[in-house]
């Protein structure tokens, strides 16, 4: 397996004919005060299996800041890999998630248990 491609964006939905919408990619925050609170936003990952991995795949999402201290609770859920897409995507609406302060912050993908991505987000002060 491999990620073809992870962000965060504002709003993202997957259509009734399997397309995936996305509004808003970002990497950065920019906010006066800390800490602050993001209202909503979303992460997305795109998964594509090898014929050999069909069947669920168990994932989970962390959070943590550059120390390593995780901000939410890990996000757990399973995606499957299936003929003829072999595609699987990830969509996980995230809201009122805080930020204590300034500097980066990652969200780290485990599927089956093997670390396959990071997505690092940047919060600034103005």
């Amino acid at each position: 397996m491999h990620v073809k491609y992870s962000f965060l964006c504002d709003a993202a939905n997957i259509s009734q004919t399997g397309n995936l919408n996305v509004l808003g990619i970002f990497d950065s925050i920019n906010t006066k005060h800390f800490p602050c609170t993001h209202p909503h936003c979303v992460y997305i990952a795109s998964i594509v299996f090898h014929r050999s991995e069909i069947g669920n795949h168990p994932f989970r999402l962390t959070f943590i800041d550059d120390d390593g201290n995780e901000l939410i609770p890990p996000i757990h859920g399973a995606i499957d890999a299936a003929l003829p897409k072999m595609t699987a995507n990830i969509v996980l609406n995230l809201v009122n998630i805080k930020f204590p302060h300034k500097g980066g912050y990652h969200f780290d993908l485990t599927i089956d248990q093997q670390h396959i991505c990071t997505e690092t987000i940047h919060l600034n002060q103005l």
